[in-house]
């Protein structure tokens, strides 16, 4: 990932104001809030190199927030760094996604650390950007969008959390490319979200590097149409000391799982030494109705050295299949072992 620096943010600055005549570009002098506050849709507000111990709340359209790599949140103290958008949505037996309450939102560098619960948490945002950030520590997850779509994830660092480095939850439409995801309980999480793509990401030293399941408790009752593609996934065997639900249940040493989710195409990853698994696709234990993974293919996947130091009652291989759902085949990989045994033969693609 390419360091944001100081020169490059203010050539960025200096373009969008030349290119947006009736947008204003507003410096920070002491509060990243207080430019918020005074800014409109439209502008761009500019962090100079320092430390900000504070958290930010947006909710305006078109806003850029940009800076170089040592423009800091310190968020210390507070539930996230910055909050894009509307609260979380209700915890309710059928929970429903909040209205848009934000369009076009942009996060272009910065470092954000230490927030009790998420680098950066959007809710029902419409159309967003983060990019070339840093994202050190932060309680529960790095990049947090809730029932927001149309996302880009791109190009950030991203290291230690409880739960997730990057998450995607009941979301359409989200890239997540090009990141480095390190030292969380998972590296890339998707949540009943469609439509996303997650393509040469860096993931390692997590619990489990990539998962894609389906969790009851959330408005959208699906994930589905997922490209996992050209992500190098080795050595996510970090212990799995979660007490948090069911996170607690991720195994240790996986690299990359899908749970119940459908249409996932898995193509071009490099997944190598993770202690338990390679590449797994399970049936759902969350769901009660339509558990099953459908239509899931994995191909031309250079899938070894895993499976080889397997947490108690896992099976220890580069590919596993626990032979539920239907239309989930296996082609073209390079890997060592699988259960079932055969199994680009007994699951072939067409």
């Amino acid at each position: 990932m390419g360091k944001l620096t100081l020169a490059a943010a203010l050539a960025a600055c200096a373009a969008i104001e030349i290119a947006s005549a009736d947008a204003a570009v507003l410096v920070v002098s002491k509060s990243i809030q207080a430019a918020v506050n005074a800014a409109k849709p439209g502008d761009t507000i500019f962090v100079p190199p320092g430390t900000y111990r504070e958290t930010v709340r947006v909710l305006k359209d078109n806003i850029t927030i940009l800076g170089p790599e040592d423009a800091i949140i310190d968020a210390s103290g507070f539930a996230n760094g910055i909050h894009v958008g509307a609260d979380i949505f209700a915890q309710a037996p059928n929970p429903v996604c909040p209205a848009v309450a934000v369009k076009n939102f942009t996060l272009i560098g910065l470092t954000i650390q230490n927030a009790a619960s998420n680098g950066i948490f959007l809710s029902a945002v419409d159309s967003y950007t983060l990019t070339h950030g840093k994202y050190l520590n932060n309680g529960d997850y790095a990049t947090y969008p809730s029932c927001s779509n149309n996302g880009q994830i791109n190009f950030n660092y991203t290291k230690g959390g409880g739960d997730t480095c990057i998450y995607v939850g009941n979301d359409v439409e989200a890239s997540i490319i090009g990141n480095v995801a390190t030292d969380c309980t998972v590296g890339v999480q998707v949540v009943n979200s469609d439509d996303v793509i997650i393509r040469g990401n860096n993931v390692t030293g997590n619990s489990t590097g990539i998962l894609a399941i389906v969790d009851p408790r959330n408005p959208r009752t699906e994930t589905s149409d997922v490209l996992i593609a050209a992500n190098r996934i080795t050595a996510n065997n970090r212990p799995n000391t979660s007490m948090e639900g069911d996170l607690q249940s991720i195994p240790s040493g996986a690299g990359i799982l899908i749970v119940g989710s459908d249409n996932v195409r898995i193509r071009t990853n490099e997944v190598t030494d993770n202690n338990s698994l390679g590449v797994a696709i399970f049936r759902n234990p969350l769901m009660s109705q339509d558990p099953d993974p459908n239509g899931d293919e994995v191909r031309r996947n250079l899938v070894v050295g895993n499976g080889l130091h397997a947490s108690s009652g896992l099976p220890g291989v580069d590919l596993f299949y626990d032979i539920s759902g239907s239309g989930n085949c296996f082609a073209r990989n390079k890997f060592g072992t699988s259960v079932p045994p055969n199994i680009e033969t007994a699951f072939p693609c067409h």
